[in-house]
């Protein structure tokens, strides 16, 4: 009987030493594999935080850049918020100021970079007003394009096309397709 139990507790503690070697081959001998790009996507894009009837900002180097009034935010990354029901104001580099209005938008908030849309007017405090149904302002080279029946005041002139790429100053302008300027009269700014 001796033999029996020794052959049974041989068996044993083989069996223990196999388990034994299969998890020090898991801990420390596997690796774990990186995401793949579906799912880095998948983490960038999911919602973080919504929040309603709030105050956006941002501010560098003790100035404040840009305020927008929304009425709902949803942080979609550490970079990206949605916004709807936006309005407020963007400080420009040369003091002067653009009052800002649109029913939806995206802001890239460590670039400074805003995409407005579904109807969207701009108002400069020195002078200067747009009005399109879609606005992208890339901030650091200061390029606004603005598309859909668009519409700018600046001075005594007037232009419309469907698509218009200035700056955040309109002093300069590139028109396409239906374009229209004029010059020397008074024209409303709605």
């Amino acid at each position: 009987m001796a033999v029996k139990n020794k052959n049974t507790v041989l068996a044993v503690a083989a069996g223990l030493g196999a388990l034994f070697l299969v998890f020090a081959w898991l801990f420390w001998g596997s690796t774990v594999p990186e995401p793949t790009d579906k799912t880095k996507k998948a983490e960038t894009n999911t919602t973080k935080a919504t929040v309603y009837n709030t105050v956006l900002h941002r501010d560098a180097d003790g100035k404040r850049l840009w305020e927008l009034k929304v009425g709902e935010a949803i942080q979609l990354n550490d970079n990206l918020v949605r916004a709807k029901q936006l309005e407020g104001t963007v400080y420009l580099s040369n003091g002067d100021e653009m009052y800002v209005t649109a029913k939806a938008g995206e802001i890239k908030t460590k670039s400074n970079e805003f995409m407005l849309s579904n109807g969207v007017t701009a108002r400069l405090k020195q002078g200067g007003f747009l009005k399109a149904n879609k606005v992208e302002w890339k901030q650091k080279q200061d390029i606004l394009t603005a598309t859909g029946a668009v519409k700018v005041i600046k001075d005594d002139m007037l232009a419309m096309a469907e698509k218009i790429i200035t700056s955040s100053k309109f002093e300069h302008f590139k028109l396409k397709d239906k374009a229209h300027v004029e010059r020397g009269g008074k024209y409303e700014e709605k």
